[in-house]
């Protein structure tokens, strides 16, 4: 399932996924902010970072996996809530 969507994120909320998984370059962190927090296409953040399109597809997809693993805590949390 998707959960990160362009311009969908808050820096705020990206820069925690980037906190729990291994992306370490900052032009990724760039290009990806650009993608999903401003809301520029993968290719134009990618361009604009000097990236390949690939690396930033790549390291969507490892944002997106960290993303679901966040919602299925917050539903477990939920559903197992005594408030």
């Amino acid at each position: 399932m998707q959960y990160l969507f362009k311009g969908s994120q808050t820096q705020e909320r990206l820069n925690y996924l980037f906190a729990m998984c291994k992306i370490k370059s900052d032009d990724i962190k760039a290009a990806a902010s650009d993608h999903l927090v401003k809301g520029l296409s993968k290719n134009n953040a990618a361009l604009l970072n000097n990236v390949p399109a690939p690396n930033l597809t790549r390291a969507l997809k490892t944002l997106n996996t960290y993303a679901e693993l966040v919602e299925k805590i917050k539903e477990h949390d939920a559903a197992h809530s005594q408030y």
